[in-house]
């Protein structure tokens, strides 16, 4: 007599209402190329009340400051990692600039959010402690780390951090540019993998030693 086989139903894991609401914001600011949303567009495209904000969030501003953290929480955990791995900083220092544009490539909007809440100086000074200065102290290590070795001239880290997260921002910022300048309507991601490689390639090119130079 043949077996009966069960079959056991798996239940897909549920969204919650809090996800939901920073989801349809970082859509629509990704749709709408700007961080200038309101709370009833949202709530609109969420299907949620908008009341469900202030019960997570207590304030729109709340709201973006923890989508922020959401996008690049993860990133963030993983920058000491970065700096203790077994490779040389030219490496490191590739891996960091393709993690960044891969963040902004995924959500265009998070370099100009980031600047919206530095207009309000409590969410400002947050977004500076856990954003900013580990990413700036992540990149001194790794200048550091290279021109200890050789690899790196010796560059400022502070105009390093402008220049890189200005260069990496760039593209996803200038949408409009592209399509009306170049005819691109689409970035995908053979033009993100082409972009990645043309700024490595020009950031690489200007603070890597000579060696040749050297022997001579």
């Amino acid at each position: 007599m043949a077996s009966k086989v069960e079959r056991v139903e798996v239940e897909e894991p549920k969204v919650s209402s809090r996800e939901i609401l920073l989801n349809a914001a970082g859509a629509l600011m990704t749709e709408r190329s700007t961080v200038d949303i309101s709370l009833s567009d949202i709530a609109k495209h969420s299907g949620l009340n908008s009341a469900l904000v202030k019960y997570y969030f207590g304030t729109k501003q709340g709201m973006m400051l923890a989508l922020v953290e959401d996008v690049l929480g993860k990133s963030l955990e993983r920058l000491d990692e970065l700096v203790a791995m077994e490779m040389s900083a030219t490496e490191k220092l590739k891996l960091h600039v393709q993690a960044i544009i891969t963040i902004y490539f995924r959500y265009p909007f998070i370099n100009r959010l980031i600047h919206y809440l530095f207009e309000d100086p409590e969410a400002g000074k947050e977004v500076a402690e856990k954003i900013s200065k580990p990413l700036a102290e992540t990149q001194r290590h790794l200048l550091e780390q290279g021109f200890a070795t050789g690899e790196f001239k010796p560059v400022d880290p502070m105009m390093f951090y402008f220049i890189i997260l200005g260069a990496c921002d760039h593209l996803f910022f200038g949408q409009h540019i592209l399509r009306e300048a170049f005819g691109i309507n689409v970035i995908d991601d053979a033009m993100r993998r082409r972009y990645t490689k043309t700024l490595l390639d020009m950031i690489l090119g200007g603070i890597l030693q000579d060696k040749g130079a050297d022997a001579a």
